[in-house]
């Protein structure tokens, strides 16, 4: 890789650094794919109490070890009003009619699977696992036709397949950012970019 190329890519990491940060998308996967074998309300709760404080503490790992970077609002304004008021509405949407009305096709699946891509590319692309994760996610819209029927058995068997999209994508975004950029040792402001 040239170095044109290297500070384009690092342009993109820092830009979207929360993003890139994959370790903290571990336990949120894990707490779906709790989620997903329907405990009791309480231990689901619990279950995603513990996950959003270890998301935390990973995210204090991650400034330590990388610094801190500050965002651009203008560079993430547009990615910010088209998540809110498009992408995650038209996801609920699609969970909705799901769990309503049952077509005969999942059709999260690949609502969710263009909302990784809308995602993937949003966040500076590079992390080309999340093109065969999309392709995964779209695949589960096909789930009544593999004899799991549309409504609650299909929308539990698709939330444990996005855990465990979070926990693999958390591991390889993690490896790529460590490929990427080598932590930092912080003296003074030096760990704010």
């Amino acid at each position: 890789m040239n170095d044109a190329a290297r500070l384009r890519t690092i342009e993109n990491v820092t830009a979207n650094f929360f993003f890139w940060q994959g370790l903290r998308w571990v336990p949120l996967g894990i707490a779906l794919m709790t989620a997903a074998l329907r405990p009791r309300i309480e231990v689901g709760l619990l279950v995603l109490i513990a996950a959003m404080f270890v998301s935390m503490r990973v995210g204090k790992y991650y400034s330590r070890a990388y610094g801190r970077v500050r965002t651009i609002t203008a560079r993430t304004e547009r990615r910010e009003r088209w998540k809110w008021s498009f992408v995650y509405p038209m996801m609920m949407v699609s969970l909705a009619v799901d769990l309503l009305w049952k077509p005969p096709v999942v059709v999260s699946g690949p609502v969710w699977a263009a909302a990784i891509l809308l995602y993937w590319n949003s966040t500076g692309r590079g992390r080309l696992h999340y093109l065969f994760i999309a392709a995964i996610v779209a695949a589960t819209g096909a789930l009544p036709l593999a004899g799991i029927p549309n409504g609650k058995n299909a929308i539990n068997f698709f939330f444990a397949v996005i855990g465990a999209v979070y926990v693999i994508g958390g591991l390889l975004d993690h490896f790529e950012l460590t490929r990427i950029m080598r932590p930092v040792m912080e003296d003074g402001d030096a760990g704010t970019v």
